[in-house]
């Protein structure tokens, strides 16, 4: 079974060679934290010596949710190289593959723009769904850009739903319609406030105070 002490001492040797790099847990994530979070992940697997890689990418102002991003996106590494942890140079090919493919696609990530656009690898249905239909996300990204009238039929369709809702995504489809509110009413302060709350528990929550940078919102950059 892939172990945390493995993912440890893979990640630290990775984030020794880059100074825009912090671990955590089983992520390492790519600094700094400004409205976007990007990290990789290791996995486990039925096999105890094969593990699985990920990348992620996401929205940091939201009120639920970690270091994962929007989903998880596999990366898989050379067929003609070494991939179970116990193969000859295996720590040496999985750094050679992030540091080529992955990080430099992260790093690409900046803005909120960006994250529709993300460029390099492969990525899931999953990810393009969340992104592009799952309602609270939808509110809180067009909120943040200032695209108030896109997220107001959004926030029309769905702001009574956390009533009856009886499953986890009750908190999100709660805070969607709270942002939803304060959009319906044109209240720009509000709306970044909150976001910029979100973003600050964020932080706290996933231990990335040290590497998190207070930054406006598109919304409050436009006149």
């Amino acid at each position: 079974m892939t172990t945390k002490r493995q993912i440890k001492k893979l990640f630290d040797l990775l984030a020794s060679r880059h100074a825009d790099l912090i671990v955590k847990d089983r992520f390492v994530v790519v600094a700094p934290l400004r409205h976007v979070i990007r990290s990789i992940s290791i996995d486990r697997t039925s096999d105890a010596d094969f593990p699985c890689f990920y990348w992620h990418v996401g929205h940091s102002f939201r009120p639920c949710g970690g270091l994962g991003g929007l989903s998880a996106e596999w990366f898989p590494l050379p067929n003609e190289g070494p991939r179970r942890w116990s193969d000859p140079d295996f720590t040496n090919t999985v750094i050679d593959a992030i540091e080529r493919r992955i990080l430099p696609m992260l790093r690409r990530v900046q803005t909120i723009d960006d994250i529709f656009h993300v460029e390099g690898e492969p990525h899931s249905h999953a990810c393009d769904d969340r992104l592009n239909h799952h309602e609270p996300y939808r509110i809180q990204l067009l909120a943040a850009l200032g695209r108030f009238e896109e997220a107001l039929p959004i926030y029309d369709k769905i702001k009574d739903w956390h009533l009856t809702m009886k499953n986890g995504w009750q908190p999100q489809f709660e805070q969607a319609s709270r942002l939803g509110a304060f959009v319906a009413a044109g209240d720009r302060p509000a709306v970044a406030s909150l976001l910029h709350q979100w973003e600050e528990e964020f932080a706290v929550r996933t231990d990335l105070l040290p590497i998190y940078e207070r930054t406006p919102f598109p919304l409050e950059l436009q006149p």
